[in-house]
């Protein structure tokens, strides 16, 4: 993964999970605690590149400062010699060295060069050694290279400057590197997964409620966030499309039931769960009647609380499947009372969404206020919401 790939990655997907969380404390209303650790991952996602970098640049740079100076340095493995002292004009000091050095005649070539620091000397010797003398933005005079010879053109500029050098590992002009190779890959990995977690949490935080997963949170937080930056989404079919997500959960139930092992009280979990689920989605549709429905609205309510029906008793013959079953261990009577339960909640009267809703609904719901503005949405946000209770 590139530098810019990961900076993209930390900065971006940082902006953007805070954000997120801006908005749910906006659009979900509450304690804003909910979502304080959703932001603070998106802070740590967006800082921890640049944090590392730093933190390995500080390490190096009081290693340098620190180190015996003999220890593991040699001149061709680069030197470094720093002024002690700064210059007033560092033009004029530059100028001085150069004429110094030209008038020495050990040097192949002088030359005046353009660095990305500023002006400075490239200087020539033994055919191909460079070596180069910089001024930093504070004034002092730096001479850097690779050979034993670096050590002489420090001396040569300290004398041409009236200033006294020192050796040392620590270069001024090197910047702080970004995290490469390897590990920037791993680094990669860890933010991305940060993130995740991070969208995990605010997602928990606007969807408290056990019956869902973690993934059925997050995709619950996206229909209401699509819905809210979306002008073409009007808070009804925010919650139809939250309805018929629902459904679908309420349906996988069943499935999740007969895979299930031999466990009664795992297998009752799923049915409390399709129980609290089909409730919110019940909740959806009848906000849907109590708001400004377009006659295409109410067909769509009305399918849907087919559906949730033909669900509710999907569920309750797999309960009552499993029940029936002569491997299973536990309560298994409680299979049979959440199977009755959701046949009683699988009524058409409770279905009837659609049928108490007329074509007296108004149209022109499209260009309705964003969802988190409404107060219907918000109504049926916080039921799901306290639906665990």
């Amino acid at each position: 993964m590139g530098v810019n790939k990961l900076r993209t990655l930390s900065y971006g997907g940082g902006l953007l999970v805070g954000l997120t969380a801006l908005w749910a404390t906006i659009s979900y209303g509450g304690s804003p605690l909910r979502f304080v650790g959703g932001f603070a991952l998106a802070v740590v996602a967006a800082g921890l590149p640049a944090g590392l970098a730093h933190s390995k640049a500080t390490a190096l740079s009081y290693y340098r400062r620190y180190a015996d100076e003999d220890a593991g340095f040699s001149e061709e493995q680069g030197a470094v010699y720093v002024s002690g002292s700064s210059v007033d004009d560092a033009f004029e000091a530059l100028e001085s060295v150069y004429a110094s050095l030209e008038g020495d005649g050990t040097y192949d070539r002088i030359e005046r060069d353009a660095f990305d620091e500023g002006p400075g000397l490239t200087v020539t010797y033994s055919g191909f050694h460079n070596c180069f003398v910089r001024v930093t933005d504070g004034g002092q005079m730096v001479v850097t290279g690779a050979s034993k010879k670096t050590g002489t053109v420090a001396d040569a500029v300290a004398s041409a400057c009236s200033l006294s050098f020192d050796r040392t590992r620590d270069n001024p002009f090197e910047g702080v590197e970004p995290v490469r190779g390897a590990p920037r890959v791993f680094l990669g990995v860890i933010v991305f997964a940060i993130l995740l977690v991070g969208v995990g949490a605010l997602a928990g935080g606007a969807y408290p409620s056990d019956a869902y997963n973690p993934a059925e949170r997050t995709a619950l937080m996206t229909i209401d966030a699509s819905g809210d930056v979306n002008p073409g989404v009007s808070p009804t079919d925010t919650q139809l499309r939250k309805a018929s997500f629902l459904v679908g959960v309420v349906d996988e139930e069943a499935t999740e039931i007969r895979w299930e092992g031999n466990s009664s009280a795992e297998i009752a979990g799923h049915g409390r769960q399709a129980i609290a689920v089909s409730s919110d989605a019940r909740d959806l549709l009848a906000a849907v009647r109590e708001g400004l429905a377009t006659p295409e609205q109410v067909e769509r309510a009305n399918r849907l609380a087919a559906e949730l029906r033909e669900a509710e008793q999907s569920v309750a013959t797999a309960l009552a499947e499993r029940a029936d079953s002569q491997a299973l261990s536990g309560d298994v009577a409680a299979l049979r009372r959440l199977g009755e339960r959701l046949r009683a909640d699988a009524t058409p009267e409770d279905g009837a969404v659609g049928d108490a809703v007329t074509g007296e609904a108004t149209t022109g719901d499209a260009n309705a206020s964003p969802a988190w503005a409404t107060p219907a949405v918000g109504v049926s946000r916080a039921a799901i919401t306290a639906s665990a209770a």
